[in-house]
């Protein structure tokens, strides 16, 4: 039997009272008589919802679920059949936002509507740990602590290796203790490293020199491809150093520089802190002598005309467009995506350039920016829940190793298969590097890509293990692994980058409420100044000799401080 879809709309009254619970660090703004009650409402939530209110009003789910543009249909979606299916009931949707600051106002409005509320959220990772603690410690989401640990309500979830398990469980503390939320764990080698150093090898095979493997080399090759006509054009438009510093994933050129003197994430995750060798303490890098010797490095690059000021102001049309010139003009870049050149495999800008390894500094560091992978928090249950049990069943149906594949990519067999006789005849990069045996499975559709009712295209929780991740090919194009394709780098990639940070990494920080208050300004303004001052000190627009100890004042002035005392804070507490 199937389903009518109900969508429901909330009340607008209540839009008046929540307008500071749509961004981060903000008071609760939920009023006393919310569907879930006060801060007080945890442990009496809990011990409600264990007095047996599963299932007491139907046999159907009401799931609060953000929506994709591209999934077509979600009631005659082949992934919500398969889930009715394996749970035994039906899910009645009411669905939320794509947009994420949209998806954060809704919620909002569900903690203060009295309209009837969804038994579970599926949020897309869109809600920040702010306002997860938020929700959760003023009684709207369940505290699931208790439930995690029962393998008998939550078996997938028990299943997945400890040391997984431990990872996700880090991601979902919160800094009260509690876990409000579930995540979607699937790290990806690609990923952790994405600011990847291309250098343009045709170039160095016509000027007879070799790969640069340390910053000093690297200088001499992009003095000679200023001075040397490299592009063949007789007009000396070469650029050394290209990158886009507002990039999000591998095209801040300059923070891949920096890690050849100090450790820097690039400024992401915890703002750019770090943490010291011995992994006791936070530190922040852009205050050492290591930082002002890379700044020292790349002003004289500037200098010598080899590194470009556009990587400080360009944005990402500007980026591609410099990259995809008619005739090649950029000697290095970072990138980490190959979607940056269009048409990749036949982009003869493209086809020029080489992925290098980290350049090594002249101190023997050769880092890479790198955060800690961090699950995002994917599912909720609401505390009003009178369905626990089938809210519990539904959340760990999703560990189920097959659920999380289908979650992904779709039908097994149309979509994708295992089929052993299949997979024989196929390889990837990792597989054809030795670092596996053998692929575990082989997509072949385009259903990822495509507007399609097959997935909720990977919205909710999952457990995908690494080796799972980079023992899959994806033969949508219907192109074989080919070893001497270019595009084909995920090996190479982790051979090059994968091991190069410091074996203490800090993990992405849970602060409570009271916390995120008082340092809400630091958490925006420093690591905006930081990287506002990079540019200026390496464009000369700062005196790095003589502007070095003003720059730490106007840190210190911002409450640097204060920001590293809590960070430490909630680091011990981790």
């Amino acid at each position: 039997m199937r389903k009518t879809n109900k969508f429901l709309a909330l009340g607008l009254a209540a839009s008046l009272v929540v307008s500071a619970l749509a961004g981060c660090g903000g008071s609760s703004g939920t009023s006393a008589d919310t569907a879930a009650g006060t801060a007080a409402g945890n442990e009496a939530a809990a011990e409600s919802a264990d007095a047996g209110k599963s299932a007491s009003s139907g046999d159907k789910l009401l799931v609060g679920l953000t929506q994709s543009s591209m999934v077509t249909d979600y009631e005659n979606n082949y992934f919500t059949n398969y889930l009715e299916e394996q749970l035994g009931f039906e899910l009645e949707f009411y669905m939320l936002p794509a947009d994420a600051a949209e998806t954060r106002t809704k919620v909002a409005l569900m903690a203060t509507s009295k309209e009837e509320l969804p038994d579970v959220l599926v949020v897309d990772g869109h809600l920040t740990n702010e306002m997860i603690l938020q929700y959760g410690s003023s009684g709207f989401f369940l505290p699931l602590n208790d439930y995690l640990a029962d393998a008998s309500k939550m078996p997938n979830y028990n299943a997945i290796p400890a040391e997984d398990k431990e990872i996700m469980e880090r991601a979902q503390t919160m800094a009260d203790g509690n876990m409000y939320g579930l995540a979607a764990y699937e790290p990806e080698t690609w990923n952790l490293t994405p600011n990847r150093i291309f250098i343009n090898k045709a170039w160095l095979d016509k000027l007879g020199l070799k790969e640069p493997t340390t910053t000093e080399e690297l200088k001499e090759v992009l003095i000679a491809f200023r001075d040397g006509d490299p592009n063949g054009n007789g007009v000396q438009d070469e650029i050394g150093v290209y990158g886009f510093s507002g990039g999000g994933y591998g095209e801040n050129t300059s923070a891949a520089l920096m890690n050849s003197f100090v450790f820097w994430n690039g400024g992401g995750i915890n703002g750019g802190l770090s943490l010291s060798d011995d992994g006791t303490t936070v530190i922040e890098p852009f205050t050492t002598e290591e930082w002002r010797d890379g700044l020292r490095y790349m002003n004289d690059l500037y200098k010598e005309g080899v590194l470009s000021a556009n990587i400080f102001t360009d944005d990402g049309t500007q980026f591609k467009a410099i990259l995809n010139q008619e005739t090649p003009i950029v000697g290095l870049t970072t990138a980490g995506s190959l979607s940056n050149w269009p048409d990749v495999i036949n982009n003869k800008n493209f086809l020029e350039m080489e992925m290098i390894a980290p350049l090594k500094g002249p101190k023997g560091i050769q880092y890479t920016p790198y955060s800690e992978y961090t699950p995002g928090q994917e599912l909720m249950i609401l505390a009003s829940t009178d369905k626990l049990d089938m809210a519990l069943k539904f959340a760990d149906q999703f560990y189920d190793h097959d659920t999380s594949i289908i979650e992904r990519f779709g039908e097994e067999n149309v979509d994708w298969t295992r089929d052993p006789e299949i997979l024989a005849q196929h390889t990837n990069a990792y597989v054809e590097a030795g670092l596996y045996d053998g692929l575990s499975m082989l997509v072949t559709s385009t259903v990822w890509a495509d507007n399609q009712s097959q997935t909720w295209r990977n919205h909710g929780p999952r457990y995908a293990s690494l080796e799972m991740g980079n023992t899959v090919y994806d033969f949508s194009s219907g192109r074989p692994f080919d070893p001497d394709d270019p595009t084909q780098l995920n090996a190479k990639c982790y051979e090059l980058y994968y091991d190069k940070h410091p074996e203490k990494v800090l993990p992405a920080l849970k602060y409570t409420i009271e916390e995120a208050e008082q340092i809400q300004d630091q958490l925006t303004t420093i690591p905006d100044f930081v990287k506002q001052s990079l540019a200026e000190f390496v464009t000369g627009a700062r005196d790095i000799e003589g502007g070095w100890d003003t720059y730490l004042k106007e840190l210190d002035n911002m409450g640097l401080q204060q920001w590293i005392a809590t960070a430490q804070t909630a680091y011990d507490r981790s």
